[in-house]
C-alpha cells in the first residue's frame, strides 16, 4: 500500500511538473509602419469635438509660424484670419479613432492645440473638402509632402495608431519627395518696402551727399 500511494504522490508531481513546463505562446507583435502601430481604427467611446477643445489664440502663433496667413494646401493668401478657419492636420475625430478615445480631457485638451497638427484652411476646405478624411481619403493640392510628413510626425508624438490604407497612401506620397518643407512663395520673408524719393531726398541731405 505505501509503494501505491508513494507512486501515485510520484505521478502527481510529474504531472504538476510538466504542466508547469508548458509555456504558453506569446502573442505576435502587431505590425509597425514607419514607427506606429498599424491597427484598423477603432471608436471605443462615442465622438464629439467639444471632447477635444483649444483656445482661438492659438491662431496668431499658426500664423507666426506659417510667416503670414495662407494655406499650405492651396498656397492661396488671405487679408485676415476672418476668412480661415483653424484647421487640424491630422483630424480631431480621426485621432480619436486612433487612440485618443481611450485618453482622459487634459490628454485630448493637448492634442487639440498641439501647433504641429495646426495649419490654416478655408472654411469650405477644412469643413466639407477636407473634414475628418484621412490621408487615405485626401490630400492638398500644394505641398503634399510637408503634408504626409506631419501627419506620421504627429501620430508618433501622440502614438496614435494608423490603418493599413493610410500607410499605404502616406507611402506612396513620401516616396516621391525631396523636401517636406513648405513651398510656398507667401511663406518667404516679405521684401523690403522701397524709399519714398522725397524721404530718399531728405536722408541725402541730412548725411550731406
Amino acid at each position: 500500500m505505501p509503494e501505491r500511494v508513494a507512486f501515485a504522490v510520484t505521478l502527481a508531481v510529474c504531472a504538476m511538473l510538466a504542466a508547469a513546463a508548458v509555456v504558453e505562446p506569446a502573442d505576435d507583435p502587431p505590425p509597425m509602419w514607419r514607427g506606429l502601430v498599424v491597427a484598423e481604427e477603432d471608436r471605443c467611446a462615442p465622438y464629439d469635438g467639444d471632447l477635444y477643445p483649444y483656445p482661438a489664440s492659438v491662431e496668431d502663433e499658426i500664423v507666426r509660424r506659417l510667416g503670414g496667413i495662407y494655406s499650405p494646401y492651396t498656397c492661396e493668401t488671405f487679408d485676415s484670419t476672418r476668412e480661415t478657419d483653424i484647421e487640424h492636420i491630422v483630424a480631431r475625430s480621426e485621432a480619436h479613432d486612433s487612440g485618443l478615445c481611450a485618453a482622459d480631457a487634459d490628454t485630448r485638451r493637448r492634442f487639440a492645440s498641439d501647433l504641429r497638427n495646426l495649419t490654416l484652411a478655408t472654411p469650405t476646405l477644412n469643413r466639407n473638402e477636407k473634414s475628418g478624411k484621412d490621408a487615405a481619403e485626401w490630400s492638398p493640392a500644394e505641398n503634399a509632402c510637408w503634408f504626409a510628413q506631419v501627419v506620421v510626425d504627429v501620430r508618433r508624438a501622440w502614438d496614435l495608431t494608423i490603418d493599413p490604407r493610410e500607410a499605404e497612401a502616406l507611402d506612396r506620397l513620401l516616396a516621391g519627395c525631396t523636401s517636406t518643407a513648405i513651398a510656398c512663395e507667401s511663406s518667404m520673408p516679405p521684401e523690403p518696402v522701397p524709399a519714398l524719393p522725397f524721404v530718399e531726398r531728405a536722408i541725402d541731405a541730412l548725411l550731406g551727399r
